[in-house]
């Protein structure tokens, strides 16, 4: 039996660039659907400056922002099970910021996420792995590098307004993975973007 890779799986693929099609009924009704501003569109800028941040400067290794319903979901390293969920307006005041979210660089943070998954190696269960699985993994964790391309990820940051204020076709979620250099961007005709952070900027150039 052949074997089909994931979309997105254990590995890194810096020329991930894929569309999955969503509900019919949704894009062939987007122009009939009148558009609703929130606070998150009147504070785009300054909220795409405060993720930025989160991704660079503290635990936050992903992101996904519901800019429709205005929820943002954050992963950190320091409690890499959990999901937190915030609302974005609690985002824009500085103290709850730095209450809720713990310091730490982007390199110290990659480092960090090296050493936790090289104590699962270490770990009884590595054992319940298949040994393709166990030499994947093992490959994998010992080239790991870097989370992301700073420069990469600024460009993804900055064109969120672009994609969010797109006539007709506008983005609704967003989520920005560290890990493995991904973004995925779902948009209101129910439509689907899967790409690597280096294969963002050909996404605009095409796109916008």
């Amino acid at each position: 039996m052949s074997k089909k890779e994931a979309l997105v799986g254990y590995y890194f693929n810096n020329n991930l660039m894929h569309s999955i099609k969503g509900d019919q009924s949704l894009r062939e009704s987007v122009y009939n659907r009148q558009r609703a501003f929130n606070s998150v569109d009147e504070n785009i800028i300054e909220l795409s400056k405060v993720w930025l941040y989160l991704l660079l400067e503290t635990g936050a290794y992903r992101l996904v922002i519901g800019l429709n319903n205005a929820e943002v979901q954050v992963a950190s390293v320091f409690d890499p099970f959990n999901t937190e969920v915030h609302l974005a307006d609690d985002l824009l005041k500085s103290d709850y910021v730095d209450f809720h979210f713990n310091k730490i660089d982007l390199q110290a943070k990659s480092r960090l996420i090296k050493r936790i998954y090289q104590l699962l190696e270490s770990d009884e269960t590595f054992d319940l792995l298949g040994a393709e699985w166990q030499k994947s993994l093992l490959e994998r964790n010992k080239k790991m590098q870097a989370l992301t391309n700073v420069n990469d990820l600024e460009f993804i940051l900055q064109n969120i307004k672009k994609l969010r204020y797109l006539e007709g076709y506008y983005l609704r979620s967003i989520t920005i993975n560290l890990f493995n250099s991904t973004v995925s961007m779902s948009f209101n005709c129910d439509g689907t973007q899967i790409m690597s952070h280096k294969k963002f900027k050909e996404f605009i150039k095409e796109y916008l």
